[in-house]
């Protein structure tokens, strides 16, 4: 006894849907002819087809365009790497100035200069004022150290103090590291990606430069021709 196949009888969005998924065969064969297609555009748009209307600098032209597309992509991993080589630079400096450092207490020998307004705040204002401190090797240093404005003399001053004995900044922190380095991955994309479009721009004007004078010259070849012609 045989079996007879009774096709499917679906309807689908791109036809009647049988056992031998016609359907999704025709849907494959849409997006295939689709792609092929956009293909074809887009390397009409760039200069890289056939066609004999399509001149060398329309061909450099695309060529260009491709050229920018690849540098402003390459440009993201290159300020990435940027950025955490200046993070690791940053953290063996810090590391190497909180081997040799310390902090140590210093007590002003004046009042600082300003106004004790808007110290509540959270970012208060600072000046310099003279202050002393134990040096290097016990001794009692003098110098300016950063303080809070207004400050009264006697206070005391949490200072950074290198293997020098002079007060400096101290080390950054993991937290400044990393804002640092993403600063400096931002800024060198910001740079990279417009040189690119400076560097894209004016290479396109000396294309069209170049594409004016060859059309004047033919011209100037033609244009005799023509005027005996209709003449």
């Amino acid at each position: 006894m045989t079996m007879k196949v009774v096709p499917c009888r679906r309807r689908m969005s791109s036809g009647w849907c049988t056992c031998g998924h016609e359907s999704d065969a025709r849907e494959v064969g849409m997006t295939e002819s689709r792609l092929r297609r956009w293909v074809r555009l887009t390397a009409r748009r760039l200069g890289l087809s056939r066609n004999p209307l399509c001149r060398t600098s329309d061909r450099m032209e695309g060529l260009l365009v491709v050229a920018t597309l690849l540098a402003a992509v390459i440009a993201v991993p290159v300020a990435i790497s940027v950025g955490r080589s200046a993070y690791a630079d940053g953290r063996q400096t810090s590391a190497s100035q909180a081997a040799s450092g310390h902090w140590d207490t210093a007590r002003l020998l004046e009042r600082a200069p300003g106004s004790m307004a808007g110290q509540d705040s959270s970012n208060p204002p600072t000046t310099l004022a003279r202050a002393r401190w134990q040096g290097a090797n016990g001794a009692s240093t003098e110098g300016d150290v950063p303080v809070r404005a207004g400050s009264p003399a006697g206070s005391s001053v949490r200072v950074w103090v290198d293997a020098h004995g002079q007060v400096t900044r101290p080390p950054l922190t993991n937290s400044q590291l990393s804002d640092k380095g993403v600063a400096t991955a931002i800024t060198t994309l910001m740079g990279l990606e417009l040189a690119v479009v400076v560097s894209s721009l004016l290479a396109r004007w000396l294309l069209e430069r170049r594409r004016l004078a060859a059309w004047g010259a033919e011209w100037e070849r033609v244009a005799p021709r023509w005027s005996r012609k209709y003449h």
